[in-house]
């Protein structure tokens, strides 16, 4: 008989006679080989597979103990029939119970009832999770601290909220061209927005969502504690259509509060250059320094320059004053090539400065320049004044001047005879926008004759145009016709505002000098001689020079 059937010789597993134990006899029957934990791993196995019995934990070395160093029989218990059981806990703050539970080992298995007998008993009525109590008897396995009710915390209801609708200030990059030089002048860390820009929402407060325990008792929440704006703000207002909504009242920069937001309506700067960044803003904007070379400000409202105003631009929709002068560089306002050389100021409003040199200033009003405006382009749709009245100082020389309704200057021109340009009379706003339309209405009229030769083909061969593309001609005819008869509808009404004023006029205090030439409306003045001031008005169909008395 070979070594493997000898292991286990002698031995035989049965139950005990009141069939609740499993036990194993040994009789000696002849030679043996001690059994190893293998053997015994497979025998047991087997034993636990057939009844079901749980096995001792000690069972395998105990056997192997007797069994090797037996010299007589021995019976020996190795498992027994237990019938499943469990136990409930309840945690100390009875927001949760636990099952433990054994399996059944041949025995009776817990019932899903007695579980919830249990829970029952212990008062533990809420949260049950009977589809956990199913899963961990069917899993036939030890479970411990299975949770089998949880109980509802209560949930605080959220504080109300005042959330910013500013836009952050982003790390600004330099703008690179292409050929590699970095411009850091469209780099600012000022924020503006426009009258009636959402600043500030508040999110109100919650209400807190009672809770409950396992044994159904209730769990109180505390409501979220609420939050109101500020009854101080300036320059915002509520939404009319939501009261939670905080709105820019005015055009400006926004500041941050407690509780709030307010408008600025006017920031203060040193000086607009590299450290500023070009300024786009919706308020006004003042000045303790200069607008420095090459640096752009576009201003919803005011501009006050207490500097001088270099090589820059200047838009803004209200007036500027410049208590300096505006100096471009040394080369024809008008240069077509170099136009970034110039100080450029565009205004709705006034503008006024100590002087201008070499700078192209436009106004929806009037023009004030205290002391010179030299080699410039001056634009006014009411009156250009230069020079105070009674004053040395007031000097027009070189450039142009134009005025819709009347210039006032103490000096016009020089004795070097620079040319000097002045036309009043015919709102000048009036003359660009007459342009720009007609370039328009030439631009639509040549669009139309371009469609209106597609129109013929396709009427003529039909065959090579879809019905989508027969409409789509037919649109843009409609609307091209549509357009143009708008803009011959703007041309007449710019047309009529042309129109010379019949007191337009020019007033020189002083001397007026050779190479001066006058326009009021259609008419024409060229001064040919040095000569004392006096007024240039139109006299019948004439224009004549005034002499002052």
């Amino acid at each position: 008989m070979d070594e493997e059937n000898l292991q286990g010789r002698g031995l035989k597993f049965h139950l005990s006679e009141d069939n609740n134990r499993l036990q194993v006899d040994y009789q000696p029957d002849g030679p043996v080989v001690p059994v190893d934990f293998a053997w015994l791993k497979h025998a047991l196995d087997a034993q636990r597979a057939a009844t079901g019995f749980f096995i001792f934990e000690h069972a395998s070395g105990d056997l192997k103990k007797r069994y090797n160093e037996a010299t007589e029989a021995f019976t020996l218990d190795i498992g027994e029939r237990r019938d499943g059981c469990f136990t409930v806990s309840l945690a100390p703050d009875r927001m949760s119970a636990m099952l433990n539970l054994s399996p059944a080992y041949g025995g009776i298995p817990v019932a899903r009832e007695k579980i919830l007998e249990t829970l029952n008993s212990m008062h533990i009525v809420s949260g049950i999770l009977p589809e956990r109590i199913d899963t961990a008897l069917m899993s036939g396995r030890e479970t411990e601290n299975l949770v089998i009710a949880e109980g509802r915390p209560p949930v605080n209801g959220e504080n109300a909220q005042l959330l910013s609708l500013l836009p952050e200030v982003a790390e600004h990059v330099p703008e690179e061209s292409d050929t590699e030089v970095v411009d850091y002048r469209n780099i600012s860390d000022i924020i503006s927005v426009k009258a009636g820009t959402p600043v500030m929402r508040r999110i109100p407060p919650t209400l807190g969502v009672p809770g409950e325990d396992v044994t159904g008792e209730p769990l109180a929440a505390e409501d979220g504690v609420d939050l109101l704006f500020a009854d101080n703000l300036s320059g915002v207002c509520f939404d009319p259509a939501d009261p939670d909504l905080l709105l820019a009242e005015i055009g400006g920069m926004p500041v941050l509060v407690p509780d709030g937001v307010t408008i600025e309506p006017v920031i203060k700067v040193k000086n607009v250059d590299l450290s500023t960044g070009n300024l786009h803003f919706d308020g006004s904007v003042e000045v303790e320094g200069d607008v420095k070379e090459g640096m752009e400000l576009r201003v919803a409202g005011d501009v006050s320059v207490k500097g001088v105003v270099e090589a820059a631009t200047i838009i803004c929709e209200g007036n500027v004053t410049v208590m300096g002068g505006v100096i471009g560089h040394g080369l024809e306002a008008a240069h077509p090539e170099h136009p970034s050389e110039h100080a450029v100021i565009k205004a709705q409003g006034n503008v006024a400065a100590l002087f201008v040199e070499n700078a192209i200033i436009e106004s929806a009003a009037d023009i004030e320049i205290k002391e010179l405006a030299m080699k410039s382009e001056l634009t006014a749709s009411g009156q250009i004044q230069i020079g105070e009245d009674g004053s040395k100082k007031g000097h027009l020389i070189g450039g142009s001047c134009r005025a819709g309704k009347k210039i006032k200057a103490i000096i016009v021109g020089s004795r070097a005879s620079v040319q000097t340009r002045i036309e009043v009379g015919v709102e000048p706003m009036v003359s660009e926008r007459l342009k720009e339309t007609q370039q328009l209405i030439e631009a639509k009229e040549k669009e139309l004759e371009e469609i209106e030769k597609d129109r013929v083909y396709c009427r003529e061969h039909p065959e090579r145009f879809t019905a989508d593309r027969s409409q789509q001609l037919e649109h843009g005819y409609q609307e091209l016709q549509s357009n143009l008869a708008e803009l011959f509808g703007q041309k007449k009404r710019l047309q009529k505002q042309l129109t010379p004023d019949p007191d337009a006029c020019v007033e020189v205090e002083r001397d007026i000098f050779y190479g001066v030439s006058v326009k009021i409306g259609e008419h024409h003045f060229l001064v040919e001689d040095d000569q004392f001031g006096g007024t240039f008005m139109v006299v019948g169909e004439e224009l004549v020079l005034a002499s002052s008395s």
